[in-house]
């Protein structure tokens, strides 16, 4: 699978990259098992790496990695844009 063909991964390069991303506007949900909903958050500005099928955040001074079939939901808190949801 190249990057090409996931837009999650693109989205996610271009979010540390990309000077002119407010990353701290977004708001990464994905399922976590345990937590309340078994739904978890981490915020654009905690995403660290990048990789072939998931990313690296931290959070609560932990890091956390998350593999792109968890991401439920990605959404511009600013804006309300929502830029991924996953269909069930």
């Amino acid at each position: 699978m190249s990057s090409r063909a996931n837009p999650l991964r693109n989205f996610l390069v271009k979010l540390i990259w990309d000077p002119n991303i407010q990353k701290g506007d977004y708001i990464i949900y994905f399922i976590s098992r345990g937590a309340p909903g078994n739904i978890e958050s981490v915020r654009g500005n905690s995403v660290k790496h990048v990789y072939l099928r998931g990313f690296e955040a931290e959070s609560e001074n932990r890091v956390l990695y998350i593999p792109f079939h968890r991401i439920v939901l990605i959404k511009n808190d600013a804006t309300g844009e929502i830029v991924y949801k996953k269909g069930y």
